[in-house]
């Protein structure tokens, strides 16, 4: 398999939970767990590296979701202002 087919084939998995209410509930829960929406500051440098490393995953997670399914990412955001 090529690199293109193994990125069309992460998309497709993408989208796939994107589609569903659920799946967009579930992305949104897994973007706050690494605290995407938040900063990492601690004086703790060991909690503020965690931090760090988490929120660092969800930002690659939202530009993947986003880069993926556009419409789905946005309809998600909406779901979550209307709960």
């Amino acid at each position: 398999m090529t690199g293109e087919e193994a990125r069309e084939l992460e998309l497709l998995a993408m989208r796939a939970i994107m589609r569903t209410e659920n799946g967009r509930a579930f992305m949104y829960t897994c973007l706050q767990n690494c605290g995407t929406y938040t900063g990492t500051f601690s004086a703790d440098t060991h909690e503020h590296a965690f931090r760090a490393g988490a929120r660092s995953h969800g930002l690659w997670l939202d530009a993947e979701l986003r880069d993926a399914a556009t419409d789905d990412y946005f309809r998600m955001l909406r779901e979550q202002v209307d709960v």
